[in-house]
């Protein structure tokens, strides 16, 4: 048995303890539950406040719970108004947002075309360390006209800038708490929820805001706990200790029985994917990365970890742009003999050693993943030396690309280029964990942004896909899955391919 797999049943052994513990305690719900709180269960938990800054899956979450963006999405991916209850584009190179005008903070404050100015161009700004930077690079300046009047001026036509808004990371906030520098230290949004209590590591509680735009949430309260195992969740649910639990692992999710629990499984537009660090070692070499890419089976991957129940991915997994998944390696994928001729080509035909770090406490399944790229790798001699590591060691090692390999799970998009724009473009704000780019990739990104024709995007897309393929900085391997287990008490909820948790403001606790 490897170290981590022992780590796994470890975790296991320990959640069934704790499944036991929270079987005894009172359910939560009842009678006299109505309004009250809703308990959701999930195996992670935020690692900071700052909506710009977020990546981590339970953040981003959050984020959307405790603000709101200017534009946003309906429940099939379609752009709808936001705090923006229109805009105007009749110039191709100007956007005119109308703001709402009953929008009110969580301190009291009204929303003005002020906040919203502030927080793009904070945004912006490389200080800020903004993932979504990369989103807003047409934006060539913001003017606040009046006080529910912004102008969006652009360098050129952005055919993604209206769905890059909807993303939490361009979250308006607070004027004054940007000039107060206190984002990231204290959260005041406009969302249907407010901050209430973070024990990091345990729980986090949001309390209903009564005065939010679209009307007070059905919800008094959601409490968030931290349950590190998704089997302690499944048998917390059946016990009655929550509400909602979240859960990725596939096997865990069979495992959801009886007639006061609902099974919901939700594919998304997030990929799991073996990231490579093209800057680092043997990785360097172009034949060195095409050799792992043709050496790993994706199909095995998808049949092992998730019993045959999930969808291969290319770089491009957005439904509205299909192409081949794997079309543009030099070899077919589970090709050992062609990824050792690629090895030797490359000067290494004895293989080498990859430092390859893994998230823990975001979804079960990484470990599992991890295991089977390190079986079919070692075929040809590349050894993934594992490390597993929590969200708030993770986080940071990944973004500053403190890794030779990384096993991940990274958000997707509707859009191609709001996929990769910021990872592989040359002033993208993700392009340290990317760890690679190439003037052809740059060109190709900005082609797709620049025409709003559909058939030419798909046909630059297209390219894009088969160019990184080639390139393979990264392996991609499949779309990925999300489970929802949802007690008989509550109704209305309802699970997004974003994995929004949105519709917690329209859930309801039976009575």
């Amino acid at each position: 048995m490897g170290k981590s797999r022992a780590v796994a049943v470890g975790l296991v052994a320990l959640g069934v303890v704790t499944a036991l513990t929270t079987a005894c305690s009172p359910a939560p719900g009842g009678a006299d539950s109505a309004g009250g709180k809703l308990i959701v269960a999930r195996t992670g938990d935020i690692d900071l406040l700052d909506p710009s800054r977020a990546t981590a899956f339970q953040t981003v979450q959050t984020m959307g719970l405790v603000y709101d963006t200017l534009i946003d999405t309906d429940d099939d991916g379609k752009v709808v108004p936001g705090l923006a209850k229109k805009w105007d584009v009749s110039d191709p190179t100007r956007i005119t947002f109308t703001l709402r005008e009953n929008v009110m903070f969580h301190n009291g404050a009204k929303l003005t075309a002020d906040d919203a100015k502030a927080t793009l161009e904070r945004n912006l700004d490389p200080e800020t360390g903004s993932v979504v930077a990369s989103y807003l690079l047409n934006i060539s300046s913001v003017e606040a006209h009046d006080a529910h009047t912004l102008v969006v001026n652009l360098k050129q036509p952005d055919a993604s800038l209206l769905t890059g808004l909807t993303y939490a990371g361009n979250s308006i906030l607070s004027k004054a708490d940007i000039d107060g520098d206190k984002v990231g230290k204290r959260v005041n949004g406009t969302g249907p929820f407010t901050w209430a209590e973070w024990k990091q590591g345990q729980r986090l509680m949001l309390k209903n805001f009564p005065k939010h735009w679209r009307g007070a949430p059905k919800l008094d309260e959601v409490e968030f706990r931290v349950i590190p195992d998704e089997a302690s969740i499944v048998s917390g649910m059946k016990a009655g200790s929550f509400h909602l639990g979240l859960v990725s692992d596939p096997a865990v999710a069979r495992q959801v029985t009886g007639d006061r629990l609902t099974l919901m499984t939700q594919p998304t537009t997030s990929y799991h994917v073996l990231q490579l660090n093209a800057k680092r070692g043997p990785l360097r070499k172009l034949q060195a990365r095409q050799a792992i890419a043709c050496a790993v089976d994706r199909d095995e991957i998808v049949e092992s970890v998730y019993f045959g129940k999930a969808e291969v991915t290319g770089p491009i997994t957005s439904p509205a742009y299909s192409y081949e998944p794997t079309d543009g390696l030099p070899c077919k994928p589970g090709d050992v003999a062609g990824a050792k001729r690629l090895l030797a080509k490359a000067g290494h035909p004895k293989g080498f050693s990859l430092d390859t770090i893994i998230m823990i406490g975001q979804y079960d399944t990484s470990t599992n993943i991890a295991q089977v790229l390190e079986s079919q790798l070692g075929k040809i001699g590349v050894k993934l030396k594992l490390d597993r590591q929590q969200t708030n060691v993770y986080v940071p090692n990944w973004k500053e690309a403190k890794f030779d390999a990384a096993v991940a799970l990274n958000g997707g998009s509707t859009d191609p280029y709001l996929l990769y724009n910021r990872y592989f473009t040359s002033d993208g704000s993700l392009t340290v964990p990317a760890a690679y780019g190439s003037a052809k990739l740059d060109k190709l990104l900005r082609e797709g942004n620049a025409t709003a024709d559909e058939a030419e995007r798909k046909r630059i897309f297209g390219d894009l896909q088969q160019q990184l393929l080639h390139d393979s900085p990264w392996v991609w391997l499949f779309r990925n899955q999300m489970h929802y287990v949802t007690s008989d008490k509550i109704t209305g909820f309802k699970a997004l391919p974003t994995e929004s948790l949105e519709h917690l403001r329209n859930t309801r606790l039976k009575a």
